[in-house]
């Protein structure tokens, strides 16, 4: 029998261990998004890990068709771990016809991508995202409300503070579309300039103009196109009127160029009354979210403090995602948070205040009182709703007070058998070393409140 030596410990490069100190802020995050989706009315949802893997393919373009795992299960040919969320999504509704529309789900899973790892960036090969969408309506309220969901979250995190310079930037594919003709392309190269224009915050403007070169495109349309794209410079981003309205005169009379720019109009309208912050909106003529499947409107959301950052999320319509299941079009739009790269920020930022445990009071154990009669003052500070251990071995305070500081564990409970005799416990802050003694009824509200005080 072969013998072999020790298993080395090690993870794959691009996936990472969480300890307690990232997962405890993911999960106060995760609170806060959760709550925001369904003030709107988004209901969860999960899909498998794992999916065929011609279910995956031809949705996300060449690059990102590359990105995706396929699994050694019958020759790889077969099954995939998911590239993103919403394409499971399609899935499941061409699966379950009797879903009530329009169908507003969110969903909060790992996805995986064969991408080269980025960790001081939050770009991982393993990360989740935490998806909204909405399923069976062409009405644009419901675009204008993903970027008000993942405002609202934004700003909840502390990420919509002037000092962090969000930009949410939204485009819409039917512009872009309109660009590539009034450039005097043919609508085939529309796929090809998009594909070089997702590369422009990476490689910088002349770049991008050397690779349209490469793929044959002319000088003059290249200069029509930055013409058009400089526009936003000149007039201002955020300035969304005047910028629609030069737009439109160099769309001459393309109808459906038009007819582009006044779905951006309905959408700045729809934002606004939905409270999103105007100067925040910026249209962004180069953004074209670099997957195949989008139709319509697109954003994409990034913060200024951080240098080569990257996105913060983003998504847009996809109205003919459902057709390639032969149902027909099924009306359909979305957008991703990134919680890796959320949370990636916030800490680098410092706006998340570290904890290795979630416990907040120590009850240390000591020698002259039965471990029940201490479990039962551990069980009334839990059932008051204080997040509460006990140290299980008796010794020296020192030692035990040492558990609780290198825990960050704020408070210790001290109970001895002269205040089980009086029915009061000792409350120390082992922060600012101050003591009260308080009935042992009214203990877990004195915690909570100095908490509250705190906060």
């Amino acid at each position: 029998m072969a013998t072999h030596g020790p298993i080395q410990p090690r993870v794959f490069n691009g996936t990472r261990d969480l300890l307690p100190e990232e997962m405890i802020p993911r999960q106060r995050m995760l609170r806060v998004m959760t709550k925001i989706f369904e003030k709107y009315g988004f209901a969860p949802v999960e899909t498998p890990v794992m999916e065929f893997l011609d279910v995956l393919l031809g949705k996300y373009g060449e690059e990102g068709d590359k990105l995706i795992y396929p699994l050694a299960y019958k020759g790889g040919a077969v099954l995939g771990l998911r590239y993103d969320l919403t394409v499971p999504l399609s899935r499941l509704v061409a699966m379950r016809r009797d879903l009530p529309m329009p169908f507003k789900r969110y969903q909060i899973q790992p996805v995986y991508r064969a991408d080269r790892p980025q960790p001081a960036q939050g770009r991982f090969r393993e990360f989740y995202q935490c998806d909204v969408d909405s399923v069976g309506t062409d009405s644009l309220v419901a675009d204008a409300e993903n970027v008000a969901v993942c405002y609202e979250v934004y700003q909840k995190l502390g990420l919509a503070a002037d000092d962090v310079g969000l930009i949410m930037r939204l485009n819409n594919r039917k512009v872009l579309r309109a660009m590539v003709s009034a450039a005097g392309l043919d609508a085939d190269q529309d796929k090809v300039v998009c594909t070089a224009l997702d590369k422009i915050d990476k490689i910088g403007g002349e770049k991008v103009e050397e690779l349209l070169r490469q793929e044959g495109i002319s000088d003059q349309a290249i200069r029509h196109l930055f013409e058009t794209i400089q526009l936003g410079e000149k007039i201002g981003a955020s300035n969304h009127a005047a910028l629609i309205e030069a737009v439109a005169e160099r769309f001459g009379d393309d109808e459906e160029g038009i007819a582009a720019l006044e779905e951006m109009t309905t959408l700045f309208s729809h934002l606004d009354a939905l409270g999103v912050p105007a100067n925040l909106l910026h249209f962004d003529l180069v953004l074209t979210r670099g997957l195949d499947y989008y139709t319509g409107p697109i954003y994409e959301f990034r913060i200024t403090k951080l240098e080569n950052f990257g996105s913060l999320g983003g998504g847009g319509r996809y109205d003919d995602l459902m057709s390639i299941y032969g149902k027909g079009d099924v009306p359909a739009t979305g957008v991703s948070i990134g919680l890796s790269r959320v949370l990636s920020a916030l800490l680098k930022m410092d706006r998340l205040k570290a904890e290795k445990t979630p416990t907040k009071v120590l009850v240390l154990r000591m020698d002259d009182v039965t471990m029940n009669e201490q479990i039962k003052l551990v069980k009334a500070l839990r059932d008051g709703g204080v997040p509460t251990e006990m140290h299980y071995s008796s010794g020296r305070f020192k030692k035990q007070i040492g558990h609780a500081d290198k825990l960050a564990i704020p408070f210790v409970a001290i109970q001895g058998s002269r205040e089980t005799a009086k029915g009061v416990v000792q409350i120390k802050d082992i922060r600012s070393g101050e003591q009260a003694e308080v009935a042992v009824d009214k203990a877990a509200a004195f915690i909570l409140e100095q908490l509250k005080t705190e906060d």
